[in-house]
C-alpha cells in the first residue's frame, strides 16, 4: 500500500505541483532529491539545445530538473567533452546507456547522426525508451549487455528495489562489484564484433561504456573492429588492473589517454585507470586528435 501511495504522489501530485512550486522556488542538492517526481519535462542548455527527459522519480533527472542541466555538477566535464565530440561523429554508441542522458544528448546535439544505446536492465530500458519516443528520436534502443561472450549471464544490482522502481547506476555483470544487498536477473548478452556484423555496421566513430568493472570485456568482445574502426572512447575505469587490461588492447602509438577530471578538464596521461577520484577518461586514436584540441582544459 505504501509503494502504491508513493507512485500516487509521484506521478500525480509531483509532476503537476513540482513545476509550478520551481517557478518560486529551487532547493539546493541535496534537498532537491526528495521532490521526485514521475512524468516528462522540458531540458534547455546553454548552448541552445532543448530536448525532454523523462522521469521515474530518478535521482540524476530529479536534480537536473530543479538545478538544470548546466549547473549540476554530475559528470559536467565528460558530459562537455561528449556533447562536443558528438557534433564531429556520425555513428555513435552509448554502451550502458541507463536511462538515456547520454544518448539523448548526442541527437540533441547532432541530429543526424546514428546513436545506438544498449541496456540490459528492464526497468532502467524502460526510461531509455520514453526517452527516445517523448523527444521522437530515432535511437536505436537495444536491452542487451555487451561482452566478450555470448547467451544469458547474471545481471547484479543493490537493493530490494533495483530492478523495479529504483535506479541505482550500479548494474553489472561482476558479480563481486559491490556485493552488499545484492540481488540478480538473467540478461541476454552480445559479442560487439557480432552485433557490428549482424547490423552491417561499417565504422563506429564515438563509443561511451559505463558498465560498472565490465569495460574492457566490452571492448575485448569489439574484436578486429577496435582496430578497423579506431573510434574515440569515453568509458569509465575503476582501477589501474582494469586499465593494464585495457591497454593490453591497443597497439603502442595508435592512441593517447586522456583522464577526465570534472575539476580541471583532460589530462594526458599514459597510464589508464591511476585516478582515485575522476574514473572517466578519454581514448583517442592519434589521428584524431585534433578533434579534442580544444577540449584540453588542463595541462
Amino acid at each position: 500500500m505504501k509503494g502504491v501511495l508513493k507512485i500516487i504522489w509521484f506521478r500525480i501530485f509531483g509532476s503537476n505541483f513540482f513545476p509550478l512550486l520551481k517557478i518560486f522556488f529551487t532547493p539546493n542538492e541535496p534537498i532537491s532529491r526528495k521532490f521526485r517526481f514521475i512524468g516528462k519535462f522540458h531540458v534547455a542548455t546553454k548552448e541552445g539545445k532543448s530536448f525532454y527527459l523523462f522521469n521515474n522519480a530518478f535521482l540524476l533527472e530529479t536534480n537536473i530538473f530543479w538545478l538544470g542541466i548546466d549547473n549540476y555538477q554530475w559528470e559536467k566535464v565528460t558530459r562537455k567533452v561528449w556533447t562536443e565530440l558528438c557534433q564531429h561523429s556520425n555513428t555513435i554508441f552509448d554502451i550502458g546507456a541507463n536511462s538515456g542522458i547520454f544518448a539523448v544528448l548526442a541527437k540533441a546535439y547532432n541530429p543526424k547522426a546514428s546513436v545506438t544505446a544498449f541496456e540490459p536492465q528492464p526497468n532502467i530500458f524502460y526510461v531509455l525508451k520514453k526517452n527516445k519516443e517523448i523527444n521522437r528520436f530515432d535511437i536505436r534502443c537495444e536491452n542487451i549487455a555487451l561482452s566478450n561472450q555470448e547467451g544469458t549471464m547474471p545481471f547484479y544490482n543493490t537493493g530490494e528495489a533495483a530492478f523495479t522502481t529504483e535506479n541505482t547506476t550500479a548494474g553489472s555483470l561482476n558479480k563481486t562489484w559491490r556485493t552488499e544487498n545484492q540481488q540478480s536477473i538473467l540478461v541476454t548478452v552480445k559479442e560487439l564484433k557480432n552485433y557490428v556484423e549482424e547490423k552491417q555496421i561499417n565504422a563506429i566513430d564515438l563509443i561511451k561504456i559505463d558498465v560498472e568493472t565490465f569495460e574492457y570485456e566490452v571492448l575485448a568482445g569489439y574484436g578486429k573492429y577496435l582496430t578497423m574502426h579506431k573510434p574515440i572512447i569515453i568509458l569509465e575505469i575503476q582501477n589501474r588492473s582494469i586499465g593494464k587490461n585495457i591497454e593490453s588492447l591497443f597497439d603502442a602509438g595508435t592512441y593517447s589517454f586522456f583522464n577526465i577530471n570534472e575539476e580541471k578538464g583532460l589530462i594526458k596521461i599514459g597510464e589508464l585507470g591511476t585516478s582515485e577520484d575522476n574514473h572517466n577518461y578519454l581514448l583517442c586514436p592519434v589521428l584524431k586528435l585534433k578533434l579534442i584540441d580544444k577540449l584540453l582544459l588542463a595541462r
